[in-house]
């Protein structure tokens, strides 16, 4: 008896711990341009791997333009992996980016072809897992407008599942903080590329689903001193 206590405790434990890391991501949305260069471009996004990513295509970006709401996915990154601490660039155009930050975007897509007033969805398979700003409104004279400038995460912020934009965790250049620049490293006021830090406590590692579950809360299990109660049966799923 004393075993089978012990057991559904530690089951309880280890179901409780992989929920709350099921609510953590490893990829988050760091930065947003709307450049200066002919068509505003470069445009872009800076994403930030805050663990290690065996296979980014589980992954996927969208744009909401002009306050329409959700697009969905529309660009898919493909099948590589990525490393704790690693930045990626989605980029509308190659040559534009490669110009203005003197290196070259990891991907390029149409769907990073953004305006100063679009919000950006990140996805996980189908689920949206972070977003910058509002997807149902139009970004002209709001806090997280970036027309012709950029926005940047604060560090130590984001890091959990969330569709929920928090404009407190993003600093900003201001709306045209970038006309008439050439280039980043001579910028008044530049990108921040590659800055942001997660902290010196990054979120907790998703975990996968464990291949055998006790399934408490089809049941209740009461615990009084050393005897156990089982009020409804357990039932044990196995992959």
């Amino acid at each position: 008896m004393k075993k089978l206590i012990c057991t559904i405790q530690i089951v309880g434990f280890l179901l409780f711990v992989t929920t709350g890391l099921s609510q953590a991501t490893s990829l988050i949305i760091t930065g947003v341009i709307d450049g200066p260069l002919s068509g505003g471009t470069p445009k872009a996004v800076e994403l930030y791997a805050l663990n290690d990513i065996s296979d980014m295509s589980i992954y996927g970006l969208g744009s909401a333009n002009n306050g329409g709401g959700s697009d969905g996915i529309e660009f898919t990154f493909p099948t590589i992996s990525a490393s704790t601490g690693d930045f990626l660039y989605v980029a509308s155009a190659n040559e534009e980016f490669k110009n203005f930050f003197s290196f070259t975007p990891n991907s390029i897509t149409p769907s990073a072809n953004i305006n100063g007033d679009d919000a950006i969805e990140l996805f996980r398979n189908s689920t949206v897992i972070d977003v910058f700003g509002n997807i149902a409104m139009d970004g002209t004279g709001q806090p997280w407008e970036y027309l012709d400038g950029w926005a940047y995460r604060t560090d130590a912020t984001g890091g959990l599942d969330t569709s929920t934009f928090i404009v407190s965790e993003w600093y900003f250049s201001s709306p045209n903080a970038l006309d008439g620049e050439t280039s980043n490293n001579g910028a008044a006021i530049p990108f921040p590329a590659g800055t942001f830090s997660p902290g010196s406590t990054p979120p907790p590692v998703p975990s996968p689903e464990p291949s055998t579950i006790l399934l408490l809360g089809s049941g209740i299990a009461v615990l009084s001193g050393k005897r156990l109660r089982r009020k409804i049966g357990r039932k044990t799923l196995k992959k």
